[in-house]
């Protein structure tokens, strides 16, 4: 069985889904080619949504105006989403919290961070311990104090997702999902993808965004690729039908000698995620009772009343980090035929639409010297070097 189009998509998780749309919308035919039986199963199904400025520490620095462009673009791409797909994605913008529990962990926020943050282009706020909790009175009585990051948006990634796939339908994208992709090869004239039920599709273009796997498809990332496992789990506040909280809350705490990083992220339903673990190079998607027991104690120590809210759903989901956990946009083979979109580690919802705009950028051949230059802070052929653990925000 052989199909044709413009363009191949492996991998129809919010990046996958994100990019064509962005393609279709510009009169390219598109097939997406997904492993799993739904659409946004993988890192898509198990992020916990921020859209994100300063929160993760690869936000700031080389990939800050990539994160600024894509912040500037989410309202717009919303809008748009909703007109084509019908359905609207509630999201929350009161901006992140994050808090110190203690003074040690204050004079690192003051001393450590904030600089970064102020050298970014995102506003921060600098917060006493009762201005923190006069925003999120459940907040520990153990805060001395924090930052109120406004810009930061959250959204419920499944709603995203729900979105994207009515997209993709209404749009006429072409999605065969149940169907792996086994090879990715290119020539001059073209390029194909392999599945593994023997189908071919042939394409101008192959895009390869299948998360931590993409490796697999490209050897020339296998290297620089690698799964980052987190888990969440989600809690619900009793009595209400609205966001539980008006922020999404974050801090890093240590405690004979380990870091957690409790993240609590609001729902517009009453359901609260609450996150996240880090485990750098495991790539099994299995929720453990250690896992769980983890985030239970940190975000009791964030917020002690939510160790009280009753747990609906515990997943885990793998991020797809590159070496330096900034992502890998551009052609990787000498053809410019197969194309990279991968390594967003914990960033696929916040960099979705600018990933998008940037993918179609280099399909088109057309770009300014701005979008030059976030591409140049993607592009596959640079020279990795390993990133120092940030803190993590999304499994």
């Amino acid at each position: 069985m052989r199909e044709t189009c413009d363009v191949a998509i492996v991998g129809g998780g919010v990046i996958g889904c994100a990019i064509a749309h962005r393609i279709r919308s510009e009169g390219r035919s598109v097939v997406i080619v997904e492993a799993a039986p739904k659409l946004g199963l993988g890192a898509s199904d198990a992020a916990m949504g921020g859209i994100l400025t300063q929160t993760e520490g690869s936000c700031l620095g080389r990939l800050s105006p990539v994160i600024k462009y894509s912040r500037d673009l989410y309202p717009g791409w919303l809008d748009e989403l909703a007109e084509v797909s019908g359905f609207e994605v509630a999201v929350l913008d009161g901006g992140d919290i994050q808090v110190a529990l203690d003074d040690d962990e204050m004079t690192r926020l003051e001393t450590v961070v904030l600089p970064k943050w102020v050298a970014s282009p995102f506003a921060v706020e600098q917060l006493t311990a009762a201005e923190a909790r006069s925003l999120e009175p459940l907040l520990s009585e153990a805060v001395v104090g924090g930052f109120l990051l406004p810009e930061e948006l959250a959204l419920d990634p499944r709603e995203l997702m729900e979105a994207l796939r009515r997209t993709m339908e209404r749009a006429g994208v072409g999605v065969r999902v149940g169907d792996r992709a086994l090879r990715v090869a290119s020539s001059p004239e073209g390029a194909l993808v392999e599945l593994h039920d023997g189908g071919v599709i042939h394409a101008g273009t192959v895009v390869v965004a299948a998360g931590h796997l993409s490796g697999r498809l490209l050897p020339s990332l296998a290297d620089v690729m690698l799964p980052i496992k987190g888990e969440a789990f989600n809690v619900r506040r009793p009595g209400f039908t609205t966001y539980p909280l008006r922020h999404h809350v974050f801090a890093e705490i240590t405690s004979d000698g380990h870091t957690g990083y409790p993240y609590l992220v609001p729902r517009h339903d009453g359901r609260l995620a609450v996150g996240v673990t880090y485990e750098e190079g495991v790539g099994d998607p299995t929720p453990t009772a250690a896992g769980r027991d983890e985030i239970s104690r940190w975000a009791a120590t964030l917020m002690p009343a939510v160790a009280e809210w009753p747990i609906e759903h515990h997943w885990a989901g793998l991020r797809p980090a590159s070496a330096d956990h900034i992502p890998i946009i551009g052609y990787v083979d000498d053809h410019r035929r197969l194309l990279a979109a991968t390594g967003h580690a914990g960033l696929g919802v916040t960099l979705a639409p600018a990933t998008a705009e940037l993918v179609s950028a280099v399909l088109n051949g057309r770009a300014d010297e701005e979008t030059r230059d976030r591409l140049d802070i993607c592009r596959p052929d640079r020279s990795f070097t390993t990133a120092p653990t940030p803190a993590p925000t999304a499994p």
